[in-house]
């Protein structure tokens, strides 16, 4: 007996050491508390309604229910996949994941599938299918019916099996004008309706054997402000090497020099995103799930964001990728306990206005990231523990939702979480129903008359 208990001691404590390690960075007091005030400060504003009758007067008494609709924050995932299944079972379950959960999509605009010939666009919706990469007119019909924003991925990038088309002339000069015409056409035909761009992506990551335009990044910055309305959101992307970890280094850190150089020359920067991929070949996510790194751990990723955060553009968690280490239910849970953790955190942020989960569904990323079983949904489009646990927060923990009375003619007055609101007031037997939104930097106080 005594063998057995030092056998079962043998093997569970060091799982319950790595466990308190990691549980320990995240139940750090200073930063629970930061990530709470960060989000009642931040996510949340106050709302007064006053109700009168049609002399001006206040309505003594009044049954008034209210619940929000709708974030102003952006949560996200790639889109990717959008009428991608041999079924239409399969994509409505697909679809009906998606809209439940996020009011926000990344739209792929690799430049080897929208112009797969010199010329010939493939945008409209009725275009032939290539896998996860839905036609953009097919995408932006899709959201504009749900009412989810979206952000074009990726305007310039150098890679050379994802984004540039066989057919690039290896002349500079040459390739020059056409990514000028390549932004120019995509801005007229979807700068009104995709209003957040990736201008440029991961330019650390230089794929030296493919020629590109002298400068392409500054000069994607530029012509997108010339195609592009003034209210569209320009951003630049990057890999989280050149942020966090090691090369974290204060305003020496590889990024924030990067950025400090395309603002000082002029460059309409005015978005920042981060990728936050936990790839075996990059970080060991074993390691950052049992606490026994300092990498990605809470502490190292705030004073990141605060640093870029001076620049006072938006950040955007750009891409997240949280693989399942062991395919069972503690590997799942596991990932939705690291899925909670940093959403919160990035939430209550005041710099951030976006987070986007890379791929939603297990088996269909890019190349060997499928092998990762990062989804929130498994392949059959099941939702994981992780999708539960963004659900809970987006659609439960972060909406506001409640009724109260009207008493002796006071107004009602709460702090909420900013989106749109919709409210039923009942007065004796009479009830009537309004919208409204609650918004950042604004009075929000409304007047009914009944």
């Amino acid at each position: 007996m005594r063998c057995l208990i030092l056998y079962f001691l043998l093997i569970t404590i060091p799982g319950l050491a790595q466990s308190t390690r990691y549980d320990s960075l995240w139940s750090d007091p200073a930063i629970e508390s930061r990530i709470q005030q960060g989000i009642e400060t931040y996510r949340k504003g106050d709302f007064t309604l006053t109700l009168t009758d049609k002399q001006g007067k206040p309505i003594q008494k009044a049954t008034v229910d209210i619940r929000q609709n709708s974030h102003d924050f952006l949560f996200g995932a790639n889109i990717f996949m959008l009428d991608g299944y041999p079924s239409a079972e399969l994509n409505r379950k697909f679809e009906n994941a998606f809209t439940k959960v996020f009011n926000f999509a990344s739209v792929p605009f690799y430049w080897k599938d929208v112009e797969p010939t010199p010329g010939q666009y493939r945008f409209a919706a009725d275009s032939p299918p290539i896998f996860r990469r839905p036609p953009p007119d097919k995408v932006v019909a899709f959201c504009k019916q749900h009412n989810i924003r979206m952000k074009g991925h990726t305007l310039v990038w150098d890679s050379p099996t994802a984004s540039m088309p066989d057919w690039a002339p290896k002349n500079p000069d040459s390739l020059t004008s056409l990514v000028k015409k390549r932004i120019e056409v995509i801005g007229q035909r979807y700068k009104d309706d995709v209003l957040y761009w990736d201008v440029a992506n991961e330019s650390f990551l230089r794929h030296m054997q493919v020629t590109m335009p002298d400068d392409y990044v500054f000069l994607g910055f530029k012509e997108a402000e010339k195609n592009f309305n003034s209210i569209n959101r320009l951003i630049y992307n990057e890999v989280p090497e050149t942020f966090l970890n090691k090369n974290f280094h204060g305003e020496y850190s590889y990024l924030y020099v990067f950025i400090q150089n395309l603002l000082l020359r002029g460059a309409k920067v005015n978005g920042i995103g981060l990728q936050f991929h936990l790839f075996p070949h990059l970080v060991d996510p074993k390691a950052v799930y049992e606490g026994t790194t300092s990498d990605f751990s809470p502490k190292s990723v705030l004073k990141v964001l605060d640093q870029l955060a001076k620049f006072k553009i938006p950040l955007n968690i750009s891409e997240i990728t949280f693989p399942v280490l062991s395919d069972s239910e503690e590997g799942r849970k596991k990932q939705a306990l690291v899925t909670r953790n940093f959403y919160r955190l990035f939430f209550s942020h005041p710099a951030m206005e976006a987070i986007t989960w890379w791929n939603m569904p297990d088996g269909k990323a890019w190349g060997n990231e499928g092998k990762l079983n990062s989804g929130l949904i498994d392949e059959n489009l099941n939702p994981k523990p992780s999708y539960t646990a963004l659900d809970d927060l987006i659609n439960k923990e972060w909406k506001t939702a409640f009724t109260t009375s009207v008493n002796n003619g006071k107004p009602i007055t709460f702090r909420g979480f900013y989106g749109d609101y919709a409210m039923k007031v009942t007065v004796g037997k009479k009830t009537i129903e309004k919208t409204f939104t609650l918004a950042k930097n604004q009075p929000n106080t409304l007047t009914i008359e009944l």
